[in-house]
């Protein structure tokens, strides 16, 4: 099967004051086009950032992020809200 989502080392923080809260460590998540996923875990954990990162809706501080095929890093704004337009959808 084909991977649509590729998440590789993908780290996520915050400052807060003088201090730097690490949200995500060295995540590696494959996802192929047929997979269904859940994301559980106790609140704090980290679960929204990473739906917030794998929606496009936030960037990673660093690590790789491939969305059926297209490398996110270093595309603009706009060609990130056109990608998660075409190809991500959120069911709450």
């Amino acid at each position: 099967m084909r991977n649509i989502i590729e998440l590789t080392d993908i780290t996520k923080s915050y400052t807060r004051g003088a201090e730097e809260l690490q949200i995500l460590r060295g995540i590696t998540l494959h996802i192929a086009e047929s997979d269904f996923v859940a994301i559980i875990g106790p609140s704090g954990s980290g679960k929204s950032t990473l739906m917030n990162t794998i929606g496009l809706l936030d960037n990673p501080t660093s690590g790789s992020y491939v969305l059926d095929g297209v490398a996110t890093e270093k595309m603009s704004d706009n060609g990130l809200a056109e990608l998660r337009n075409r190809k991500i959808g959120f069911i709450f």
